[in-house]
């Protein structure tokens, strides 16, 4: 039909403006197309048709698609009429998106109900050593946000414990061998679908499956002359949260705000606190005495700073916590960084001590190191 026809058509009554998803999102728009499939005529294909007017008049139960929309124009409509006057479908995403933005200029994507869920990923001792910067980053490519991290040496007694369903498994001493041999990197990752996706990305657990599974991690993180591979995953949700609660246990840790940071930054640091997930089981303010700091910093006695150290914990009241969090003890030296603030500005600008500290002795935070 000619345009000045087909706008007139489009004002002669209401239309239905849908925004349709579907959780693959890369099969939204080519399978609503095959839906709206039509003969040489320009007839709707019987089976398209059938299913069209039942899914979409009678029952007006609309199949959910992702990134597409679609405009039905519903008054009068019978099952032979053209599909032409049922529903315009968008050849593109751009296209979608264009018409998405025309009649939902507020509509967002992210309000679109995912499902975030974390998972447990563990990097073997080998694998860590020899690539460790290229699996990272090849986390990060696949959409993992990391939310909490600790590289660890393992017992043999944490090892047995972690792996008990494993241990009269023939692989288990290899197994056990690998995972005692050096620093292992536990990982808690967060992003839609987490289990199921980092478990679909690793591919088969044995390396003869896995090179069957060439775009697997298994596969192309395989170390030479290791016979097992280097990369866990959850299996289940439920399993997820056992295996993060196993190196991750809700910890509580001292934290104390020093009397620099406390008198100009105390509500900024609070917040930080807060945002980054800790509960503050305890707090107090208090000011120390000399014998106090010294007392605190005893491990210091007689270097030549101790001093100049004892002078800026009394200057003032500090602000004492204990704080409680999953990894509490780590967490919280992470969101502090590094001891020297500028230090701490060039590899962690988002911590506490590159944003409000003054130097290396009055350097807003302490913590526990363990």
């Amino acid at each position: 039909p000619d345009f000045d026809s087909f706008v007139q058509f489009m004002m002669s009554g209401p239309c239905h403006a849908l925004i349709i998803t579907k959780k693959e999102a890369t099969d939204a728009i080519p399978q609503w197309k095959e839906l709206h499939k039509t003969s040489e005529s320009g007839e709707p294909e019987e089976p398209v048709k059938k299913s069209l007017v039942s899914q979409l008049v009678n029952t007006k139960q609309l199949l959910k698609y992702c990134m597409t929309s679609c405009f039905i124009r519903l008054p009068g409509l019978t099952e032979t009429e053209s599909l032409v006057n049922l529903c315009d479908v968008q050849d593109s995403v751009e296209d979608a998106s264009r018409q998405l933005a025309f009649f939902f200029p507020n509509f967002h994507i992210n309000k679109v109900e995912q499902h975030v869920e974390r998972t447990l990923a563990i990097i073997r001792p080998s694998l860590l050593k020899e690539r460790r910067d290229s699996i990272m980053q090849r986390i990060k490519d696949d959409g993992f946000q990391i939310a909490m991290q600790k590289e660890i040496i393992l017992s043999e007694e944490q090892v047995c414990t972690f792996y008990k369903e494993h241990v009269d498994q023939d692989y288990f001493p290899v197994l056990l061998e690998q995972m005692t041999s050096g620093p292992t990197l536990v990982l808690a990752l967060t992003r839609e679908n987490a289990v199921s996706h980092w478990r679909g990305l690793l591919g088969p657990k044995t390396l003869e499956e896995a090179k069957e599974n060439p775009e697997s991690l298994r596969a192309q993180y395989v170390i030479e002359n290791v016979p097992i591979n280097q990369l866990h995953g959850s299996s289940t949700p439920s399993d997820a949260q056992k295996e993060l609660e196993f190196f991750f246990p809700k910890e509580q840790t001292f934290a104390l705000i020093k009397p620099d940071a406390a008198k100009t930054h105390k509500d900024e640091i609070m917040k930080k606190v807060k945002e980054a997930g800790f509960s503050i089981s305890k707090v107090k303010e208090q000011a120390l005495t000399r014998e106090m700091a010294a007392q605190f910093y005893k491990d210091h006695e007689g270097k030549p700073f101790f001093e100049q150290l004892v002078n800026c914990m009394t200057q003032g009241p500090s602000v004492i916590m204990v704080l409680s969090k999953e990894n509490a003890v780590e967490e919280w030296r992470q969101l502090m960084g590094p001891t020297d603030p500028e230090e701490a500005k060039k590899i962690c600008p988002e911590s506490i001590r590159a944003q409000f500290a003054q130097d290396i002795l009055s350097n807003a935070v302490h913590g526990s190191s363990n």
